[in-house]
């Protein structure tokens, strides 16, 4: 009984095991293989000792066995993930948009020309290469863009129908390949096109408009897509030349800053000196005479002689000792 037993969850564990098997076969580049595997199977069904188990009366057992193992299997594999939207696409897609459908939950065992998408809906960074960019008075800038987008929930079956072609089966790859293939060409297409609008010193002097024109347009476009774009940096660098020049030309005017600030210590140095001056001058000339007027009264008060005044200005003494 115990044997008997071993043999009916053995035949239930390879039957269900071979169903993958088979799908796994067909999903590859060689799809023929799953031939070979459908073949082992039926090998495997025609010498399972069917008579033993009938004469055991264990057949009843194996067939729920292997019933409840083919249910749990549709009802286990290929979920949807949690944040991803689903992505069902039914024969083979020859249908056009109408076979791809938005799906949640499991999908169970997926048959011949069936195929599962799953689209990320969390925030994505991307990270194009180094493009140069020309004004319209040929100048030459360098532009090393980085960017965060996010899909837009429900826009799924679109995503999966226009892009299918750049190889998305793998949910980690399919950011990285719809990047490569379009998104990143919008982004460089835009940073050259826009440029064009702007002249070389203009560029530099409105780089704050400049990237607000280009991200208006990528918002736009990459909203025809399917995506939201988050943010955008430029990263932006003007030619070799042109950084040279910036340079010289900010430390002339560093130079010039600082001269002016020299000279305008020495005027006001200058000016102090002045007015220390006049000030003297005015204390020597004034305040001076008249402590020794005060002085001069003081000491005529306070004599003993006779005091005589002339001619208002030089006394006579009398009596002087």
């Amino acid at each position: 009984m115990k044997r008997s037993l071993l043999m009916m969850l053995a035949f239930a564990i390879v039957n269900i095991a071979l169903l993958y098997v088979h799908l796994w076969l067909f999903r590859t580049s060689i799809p023929a293989l799953c031939l070979i595997s459908i073949v082992a199977h039926l090998v495997l069904l025609i010498i399972f000792p069917y008579r033993k188990l009938k004469t055991d009366n264990k057949m009843h057992t194996t067939k729920t066995l292997l019933a409840v193992g083919l249910l749990a299997t549709l009802y286990s594999c290929n979920p949807v993930k949690p944040n991803y939207e689903g992505v069902l696409m039914k024969n083979y897609g020859r249908n056009g948009k109408e076979d791809f459908t938005a799906v949640t939950g499991s999908q169970g065992i997926l048959g011949p020309g069936t195929e599962l998408y799953q689209v990320p809906m969390f925030e994505q960074k991307a990270d194009p290469s180094e493009v140069l960019i020309t004004a319209k008075d040929a100048g030459v800038f360098t532009v090393d863009p980085s960017l965060t987008y996010q899909a837009v929930r429900g826009k799924g079956v679109d995503i999966i129908f226009n892009f299918k072609h750049v190889g998305i089966k793998n949910e980690d790859q399919i950011m990285d390949n719809i990047e490569g293939a379009v998104l990143n060409n919008l982004v460089t297409n835009a940073y050259r096109e826009e440029a064009r609008n702007f002249a070389t010193d203009s560029l530099m002097n409105n780089l704050a408009s400049f990237e607000t024109a280009v991200e208006n347009r990528l918002k736009l476009e990459f909203e025809k897509k399917g995506f939201t774009l988050l943010s955008l940096t430029s990263g932006l660098k003007p030619p070799a030349s042109m950084a040279e020049a910036i340079e010289r030309r900010n430390n002339m005017k560093q130079e010039a800053e600082r001269a002016k600030n020299e000279l305008l210590v020495a005027q006001i140095a200058l000016e102090k000196a002045k007015l220390e001056a006049e000030a003297n001058r005015v204390r020597a000339a004034g305040l001076d005479s008249r402590i020794l007027q005060q002085q001069w009264i003081e000491a005529i008060r306070n004599t003993t002689n006779k005091v005589i005044i002339t001619d208002g200005k030089t006394p006579v003494i009398l009596g002087q000792q």
